[in-house]
């Protein structure tokens, strides 16, 4: 489904290159749940926003099926990260003028779904992370934790054939993040990709792949016992 071949992500200091990625071969099949773990610094986040379309500055070569990436024109490469990927992100990105239930609406509206279908998805999301009391509210009216159960419903709102998740219990108590573990896992039995970044080991046993990131290379990449 994605490949990634001979992936280098760098900065040009006055003195040398500083790699932050370096020499990435990955490949992942449709329906791996893969979780990137590592030291701070490793290039977890930085790995994710490649394989999000969130970054193109990047040296080596990404495939999504038989599509390159690096070929595709914008709005080719605009079109298929909005409709195949979701992406929970470390820092929310909630969209501040809009209150939860239209943030919540956005990758549906992306996707042109009805407005019958948005309001029955919404709906259901809002009831499963008890947030319908909350659905009038802007992001700078809710917690911290409140703001990372929208990011999460937002990102699977649209049923993406692949989530990515940058650290997405960071901000929770451990019964949320236990709550939200379980979603990861009924979704990955539906089909969805998964590939997240956390530094929760607990997390990692959802999943069916963990890949050790140390500064910016592959270091170790095994299968997850079921």
């Amino acid at each position: 489904m994605i490949q990634l071949k001979e992936i280098d992500k760098y900065i040009e200091s006055r003195f040398q290159r500083v790699f932050i990625l370096k020499g990435i071969h990955l490949t992942i099949k449709e329906g791996e749940f893969i979780t990137l773990m590592g030291p701070s610094g490793a290039g977890k986040s930085t790995l994710l926003n490649i394989l999000g379309l969130l970054d193109e500055d990047y040296e080596g070569e990404y495939f999504f099926g038989e599509r390159n990436i690096r070929l595709m024109r914008d709005r080719d490469r605009s079109n298929l990260h909005k409709g195949e990927f979701g992406y929970i992100f470390q820092a929310y990105h909630l969209i501040d003028e809009l209150t939860v239930y239209e943030n919540i609406e956005t990758p549906l509206l992306y996707r042109n779904v009805s407005s019958g279908e948005r309001k029955s998805i919404i709906a259901d999301l809002l009831d499963r992370f008890n947030m319908v009391a909350k659905k009038d509210l802007f992001p700078a009216q809710l917690s911290g934790g409140q703001q990372q159960l929208v990011g999460i419903a937002r990102a699977i709102a649209g049923k993406p054939r692949v989530l990515l998740a940058d650290e997405p219990t960071g901000n929770l108590h451990s019964a949320q993040a236990k709550e939200i573990m379980e979603i990861f896992k009924e979704l990955h039995a539906e089909g969805t990709t998964i590939i997240q970044a956390t530094h929760a080991r607990e997390n990692a046993d959802f999943g069916t792949r963990l890949i050790t990131l140390v500064d910016g290379r592959i270091e170790t990449d095994e299968a997850i016992a079921s």
